[in-house]
């Protein structure tokens, strides 16, 4: 395989001082070092990173022969760049702590300056057939530098926290700084989908960049985002958990505890955790029940984090206020409702505690996965215990047998709690086997696998930007083939390709060269030619009234076959309810946007902004994706941009369904012409078969084989294609 560099703010060792100037090192401990380790030594590559120390030469050496490389920073720099912007920054902004966030233009120059640090160094050991992967929010702009200093290297990039809503983002002063790095990457990936849409909207917001099924186009290259929820080493984390000094740790914990019931939290000393919140909902168990006082207690593991940063010091001393409290008020001799304990534990300690415990509680406020639910669910392969995960941990998503918690509703979350300690075990077991399973069979290097396979595959093929020909040499190609034909299809695409855009959006009829274009082509024998188009079906037959063509109409709502005056609906009837909520938005935006319109279809409605100032339309348009993507998440509706247009259509309807129906009633057809030039004709054009000819008009990405560079190309090789056909059957009208 080829050699891997990983390049992560920290290097997996950890310098120590031990006698005077000497130092040693030891590995760091965490998943992603576990899961990382395999593959760079497989790999034969190289790791680069931060040392934490400066390294004396016998370090240097050390490290040298582990492939482990060092990125010097200075100190005060280094301070600025982690402890201030990452983690003052970026670390709340993309927790959703927006008033916890400082955005120091200093602090971002220093950001700026350390990626370039990792980028010089990363480019002065690279190769060419190496694969870069770079990791976490630390270095959101190292992609695109390296992209421009190594610009034929493969490049990934994961982010382990997670990615804001795009309302969220905007607040940062340097998103488009933040998104344009991230570009730099040919693949990112991120744990949940709900990241990967959160990221993709703020590349069409903020950089006005459509995603096509997960991917993108820039700078001529594919950037593909996916979602990769991380692991745990689960034989690491299993072997631990029933070794002997864990066993011994268990029969100890057991006799102290006596009869109660346990309920465990593990979190980081992090605002983000909502250690204080968790608190209060085991204050209001408590306050409830005199049962639970008695009969269970809270063991709470708070881990030191960024002790040196004021908020985390603020947020410790609130803890053990609550703490205190707590134990005051329901504490006896001998037994307090919490046993708190501020410190970090050994791998063995830690299983023996999520073997003891009934419960595992588990509510961030907001986590980018959690890899404490998924140990914890490792660890109780008797199906004895119950886990209670927030909705706002990433790991929810794959852990869908847990009991969700709001950490922000106390009432609801003691609630929670309450029945977790009351369910009975043959619940417990239909709830922990199947999670159980699924973090056995997507351990972490499962997750290395499948993002290093996805790294090294090849451009997704329907963003390959398509070679642009003059219209004189793709009739060169298609007219031949047109001519010899047994039976032949052509399906047009009308506005942006047959004929060119005009100011308002109701002139585009069609001028006479096409309507005589039209009428060849209906003149053909063998031939049968479809306008297939967005546009109503009422407009679309008075235009096209006396056109030998069939037509169809609104993206495959309804066909007209030619010579028949009557329209067809395709599919069953809608389900159109949505267009009553939807209506209201579309109007708000067309009043406060001049020169914007809606637009009415059977099975669509459309926000034309083609009349309005430039800058303006194209900013309301922005915003309103946005609002409507969230408004109807979950609606049986898609959202389409295409040329100064957002429409919102019944799902399942396409103009892909439209060929696909032609191509079953009529087909098969030896040959297959199909034109179009905005996303609506990205569905047609996937759904053809191999042989099939599909042309986009205009530049851009797409998964149509040719393009050319305007209407006026398609009509003149149109009459070249009606001329071929003439010739070969000898028809000279």
């Amino acid at each position: 395989m080829s050699r891997v560099i990983l390049v992560s703010n920290r290097l997996p060792v950890t310098i120590r001082r031990s006698r005077g100037s000497e130092q040693t090192l030891d590995m760091s401990a965490g998943g992603l070092v576990t899961g990382l380790a395999p593959l760079h030594a497989k790999s034969n590559g190289v790791w680069i990173g931060h040392p934490g120390e400066n390294p004396n030469a016998k370090t240097l050496e050390e490290l040298e022969k582990r492939r482990l490389v060092p990125v010097d920073v200075p100190t005060r720099e280094y301070r600025s760049y982690y402890e201030g912007y990452s983690n003052t920054a970026l670390w709340p902004l993309f927790h959703y702590f927006v008033e916890r966030g400082e955005f120091d233009p200093a602090q971002f120059e220093a950001y700026r300056s350390v990626n370039e640090r990792f980028a010089d160094k990363v480019a002065s050991i690279a190769e060419p057939d190496d694969l870069i992967w770079v990791h976490d929010y630390q270095l959101m702009l190292l992609p695109e530098m390296l992209r421009q200093r190594v610009p034929s290297a493969r490049i990934g990039f994961f982010l382990h926290i997670p990615f804001p809503s795009s309302e969220t983002f905007r607040v940062l002063p340097q998103r488009t700084q933040i998104l344009r790095g991230l570009l730099g990457a040919d693949l990112i990936g991120v744990h949940t989908y709900e990241y990967a849409e959160n990221l993709q909207r703020s590349f069409r917001r903020l950089l006005g960049i459509e995603t096509v099924r997960g991917a993108l186009r820039y700078s001529g290259r594919s950037v593909r985002i996916q979602s990769h929820p991380i692991g745990i080493d689960t034989d690491e984390m299993r072997a631990a958990a029933f070794s002997k000094k864990a066993d011994h740790e268990l029969v100890e914990l057991k006799r102290r505890i006596g009869d109660r019931q346990v309920v465990l939290g593990i979190d980081r000393l992090d605002y983000t955790k909502g250690l204080p919140l968790k608190l209060m909902a085991w204050r209001r168990l408590l306050s409830g029940s005199q049962r639970w006082r008695r009969g269970a207690m809270l063991i709470q593991l708070a881990v030191p984090s960024r002790e040196n940063i004021d908020s985390y010091s603020q947020q410790k001393d609130e803890v053990e206020r609550l703490v205190g409290e707590i134990n005051g008020l329901y504490g006896s001799p001998g037994r307090v409702p919490i046993h708190y304990m501020y410190q970090t534990v050994s791998r063995e300690e830690l299983g023996a505690l999520y073997r003891l415990a009934d419960v595992a509680f588990v509510s961030p406020l907001r986590d980018g996965l959690n890899l404490v639910a998924k140990e914890y669910v490792a660890c109780r392969d008797d199906g004895g215990g119950v886990l209670a995960l927030s909705e706002f941990a990433g790991a929810v998503s794959e852990l869908g047998e847990s009991l969700r918690l709001n950490p922000w509703d106390i009432e609801g979350t003691a609630a929670q709690i309450e029945r977790a300690l009351e369910m009975d075990f043959g619940e417990r077991q239909e709830r922990m086997r199947p999670m159980y399973h699924r973090v056995v069979q997507n351990d972490v290097h499962r997750w290395v696998e499948r993002f290093m396979s996805a790294l090294t595959e090849a451009e997704v093929e329907e963003l390959q930007v398509p070679p642009q020909l003059q219209s004189q040499v793709l009739a060169g190609t298609l007219g031949p083939q047109l001519a010899t034909a047994g039976k032949a299809l052509l399906m047009l695409d009308y506005d942006g390709s047959l004929r060119e855009f005009t100011e308002r959006y109701e002139d585009a009829e069609p001028t006479p060269e096409i309507l005589e274009i039209l009428t060849s082509l209906g003149e053909l024998d063998g031939v049968r030619t479809y306008i297939n188009s967005g546009r109503d079906r009422n407009t679309l037959g008075e235009w096209f009234s006396g056109a030998p063509v069939s037509l169809i109409a609104e993206h495959g709502s309804w066909i007209r076959e030619a010579g028949d005056a009557k329209w067809t609906r395709m599919g069953p009837p809608p389900d159109l309810r949505w267009k009553e909520s939807v209506r209201p938005v579309l109007t708000e935006y067309s009043e406060r946007t001049p020169g914007a319109r809606i637009e009415e279809k059977s099975s669509a409605l459309v926000w034309h902004y083609r009349e309005a100032d430039d800058a303006l339309g194209e900013w309301q348009a922005l915003e309103l994706m946005s609002v409507l993507e969230d408004m109807l998440s979950g609606s049986p509706v898609e959202i389409l941009s295409g040329a100064r247009i957002i429409e919102i259509r019944q799902q399942g309807v396409d103009k892909g369904r439209a060929f696909e129906h032609v191509n079953e009633l009529l087909g098969p057809f030896d040959f297959i012409l199909v034109t179009g030039d905005d996303r609506t004709d990205e569905d047609i054009f996937a759904r053809l078969p191999d042989d099939a000819y599909s042309v986009k008009v205009g530049g851009g990405q797409s998964s149509a084989r040719a393009a050319v560079g305007s209407p006026g190309s398609i009509r003149r090789l149109l009459r070249a294609m009606i001329g071929a056909r003439r010739d070969r059957t000898g028809t000279g009208v």
